[in-house]
């Protein structure tokens, strides 16, 4: 399993002309411009480079949920704030980046996210920011993952412990926590 991390304001890449795009990226760029196009330019070097295909040629499908797939090069991407973050993995592999940053209804948030057992501990250690953002970014990975919905996300426990995600109900399964820079919480899971 790999990760890449990207500070896009320092990111020099060729980027790709729209006409480039598949009909969904066309419409996606038309809505959000510039930044997307370098985003999926990016996406699209980097799946080239693995697959041995130019940027252009990558084929991309699209999942129940529009997530973007590879079939030659499973990845999954998350971008927050600044940075753009894509893993690669032999298997399915989902990942989530994040922001931290004060939230209101930072506990509300938290109970959507976190099964009973997690979110009592969370609430009895005083309700940590770090430790929600490791949750959250944990959730969003398994959510990923499994292709589902954030709203399904009490559906996967686990437990945040020392630093860790450990996954009582599938020792296989991996949930790794990273800092993708100062201010930013990580999360990737996948199974080896």
């Amino acid at each position: 399993m790999q990760y890449l991390i990207y500070h896009m304001p320092d990111v020099a890449v060729q980027m790709l002309d729209p006409e480039e795009l598949d009909a969904t990226e066309q419409a996606a760029y038309r809505t959000r411009g510039e930044p997307f196009l370098r985003e999926r330019s990016i996406l699209r070097r980097e799946l080239g480079t693995r697959i041995g295909a130019p940027a252009s040629q990558v084929q991309l499908t699209y999942g129940r949920h529009g997530k973007p797939e590879c079939a030659q090069q499973p990845f999954n991407l998350s971008h927050s704030g600044d940075y753009l973050c894509i893993a690669f993995h032999h298997r399915d592999v989902g990942v989530d980046i994040e922001r931290v940053r004060p939230r209101r209804h930072l506990a509300q948030i938290a109970r959507r996210i976190m099964e009973a057992e997690q979110f009592d501990v969370w609430k009895n250690r005083g309700e940590s920011i770090d430790e929600f953002y490791a949750c959250w970014c944990a959730a969003e990975a398994l959510t990923k993952l499994r292709g589902g919905s954030i709203l399904h996300a009490q559906e996967q426990p686990f437990l945040y412990l020392n630093g860790r995600i450990e996954l009582p109900g599938d020792p296989q399964l991996t949930v790794e926590l990273f800092t993708p820079a100062v201010g930013y919480a990580g999360a990737v899971a996948y199974y080896p």
